[in-house]
This record gives structure tokens, C-alpha cells and sequence, in this order.
């Protein structure tokens, strides 16, 4: 037999195994302020304006040692998300505590928890993209192999490029019922059909991953929450990806909550569309950035 030949796409930087989310609102007024001052050039408030410098430079400087996967504001600037890659909960919510903007209540109400990426499984590494790839393999998705042929594995080297549009969506989850799908499923159980589409919907050839419409998605630590990152052009269509999934028909996912999503942190990854805008503030505060 011919030996198979699998193509494995490799990430220039894989998605941490360990990931802290924090969503937090803007105050309505200097939400007002920002988005005329990065969107149309409009000067700020002469002490909303000393704020916006610290925050941004705390926000920078957190972003550049690593400590933020991702982070940034919606378009609008009424809400604000972050992904800390850091070491625990506890030093992603100091990065926060210390921000001056969340220390004169402009950043305020501020949720939490531990996150895990599932999809796509090409950005993961090690034991996480693992686990992904025998589901997919149990599925039907991936090859299976007879005994004793190892496929010869061919990597190609991938450069993550942050999109112009990216839209945020939060999920609630009926816990119970997914561990208990998990449960049915280890053991060999019969599983409901809608799991299989499921895996379809999101893994399988013209599913949400494999059309690039998946940036980042996964459940929280504890299960409750879902939260996917679409790259897509509108909430719409994220809508309609979410809600058209078999998890979200059968009710397994629900109370889904919206936005588009830019990000600001770390700079090497920031949105296109207010990158050059990001730049004017933050050389404007005195930070020194490269070409």
C-alpha cells in the first residue's frame, strides 16, 4: 500500500493552552468620545484624552510582554474583551484593575472566566489539537488508517492575519446536557444525530472552520459559556452561522449576545481599520513603534 500523505497546516504562533476572558463595558459618554476620536479624527476631552494615553499604554505594554492573546473594543466602543494568556485568573484581573481607565469607572462591570479554544483545531498545538483531531477522526472528518500505516505528514507553515471585521458571540450552555453527551459518547453510548452535524457544521469539508469563518471558538472552563469569534462581515451572518448550528436548534446553546470586535492588543495584531488611528495615539503618548 501507498503510503497516505496528510497536510498539516502549522500556525506561526499557536493559540495558548490556557486562556482568562474578561468582558467589560465602556461608560456611554467617553464611549461616545472614543468612537469619534478613532473613527473621524475628533479631538477628546482634554482629561478623557490623559486617560486615553495611560490606557492605551497600559494596554500596549501588557500586549507586547505577551500577557494578552487578544484584546480590544467594539466599533462603537461600548464594550471591551479581552484574552490574557497569562500565567492565572488572579494576573489577568490585576492587568485590568491597574488600567486607568478602569480605575476612574470608565471600564466597568467586568465578567470572567477561564476559556478553552477548540476550533480551529490548525491554530492548536500539543494534546489540545490532539483531542480535536481523534474526535474528527471518530467522526468520519479525518482519515482513519489500517494497522501499521502511519501517514506521511507534510506541514506547511501558516501566518495568522488578523481580518478587517471580526463579531463577537456569547452563548449560554445547557452544561448538563453536553457533559452528558461527552459522557454517552466516551463510553461507546449512542449520541443524538445533532452531534454529529454539529461536528459537521463546524469541522467537516464546507463546514464554519474549513469556509475560514471560525476564528476562534470554545467553551469556558466550567462549561456555561460558549464564545465564538466569527470572521465574517456582519452580525447577521454570524447570526445566522450560530443559530443554524445544531447545538443552537436543539437548545444545547442559547441567549446568544453579539458584537463586531477589533483588536487593539498586542499591536502586531491589530485591526486594520483602526490600526493607523491606534498608531497617532499611541506615538501621541510617546510610545516608540517599529515599521
Amino acid at each position: 500500500m501507498e503510503q497516505p500523505i496528510e497536510i498539516r497546516l502549522v500556525p506561526s504562533i499557536p493559540v495558548p493552552t490556557n486562556l482568562y476572558v474578561c468582558l467589560a463595558r465602556i461608560k456611554p459618554r467617553a464611549a461616545v468620545f472614543l468612537k469619534d476620536a478613532f473613527q473621524e479624527g475628533k479631538p477628546l476631552p482634554k482629561n478623557l484624552a490623559a486617560l486615553n494615553s495611560q490606557h492605551l499604554v497600559h494596554e500596549y505594554n501588557f500586549g507586547e510582554k505577551g500577557s494578552c492573546w487578544e484584546g480590544g473594543p467594539s466599533p462603537d466602543f461600548q464594550n471591551i474583551l479581552y484574552v490574557f494568556s497569562t500565567g492565572s485568573l488572579d494576573e489577568a484581573r490585576g492587568l485590568v484593575q491597574t488600567d486607568p481607565f478602569y480605575q476612574e469607572g470608565i471600564i466597568y462591570e467586568d465578567t470572567w472566566f477561564g476559556w478553552s479554544v477548540h476550533v480551529p483545531p490548525w491554530k492548536l498545538a500539543g494534546a489540545q489539537r490532539g483531542d480535536i483531531e481523534r474526535a474528527m477522526r471518530d467522526f468520519g472528518i479525518l482519515p482513519t488508517y489500517p494497522a501499521g500505516v502511519t501517514p506521511r505528514i507534510i506541514e506547511r507553515r501558516v501566518e495568522v492575519v488578523t481580518p478587517p471585521k471580526l463579531v463577537v458571540c456569547f452563548s449560554m450552555a445547557d452544561t448538563a446536557r453536553i457533559k452528558q453527551i461527552e459522557v454517552d459518547s466516551k463510553s461507546g453510548r449512542s449520541v443524538p444525530a445533532y452531534l454529529v452535524e454539529h461536528f459537521y457544521n463546524r469541522l467537516g469539508p464546507g463546514g464554519t472552520t474549513q469556509m475560514g469563518y471560525d476564528w476562534e471558538s470554545g467553551p469556558s472552563a466550567d462549561q456555561v459559556v460558549d464564545l465564538t469569534i466569527f470572521s465574517v462581515n456582519s452580525i447577521e451572518t454570524a447570526r445566522n452561522l450560530r443559530e443554524n448550528d445544531r447545538f443552537s436548534r436543539h437548545g444545547l446553546f442559547h441567549d446568544h449576545r453579539y458584537f463586531e470586535w477589533c483588536i487593539f492588543t498586542p499591536y502586531s495584531k491589530a485591526s486594520s481599520l483602526y490600526k493607523d488611528a491606534l498608531r497617532r495615539f499611541l506615538e501621541g503618548a510617546g510610545v516608540k513603534l517599529g515599521e
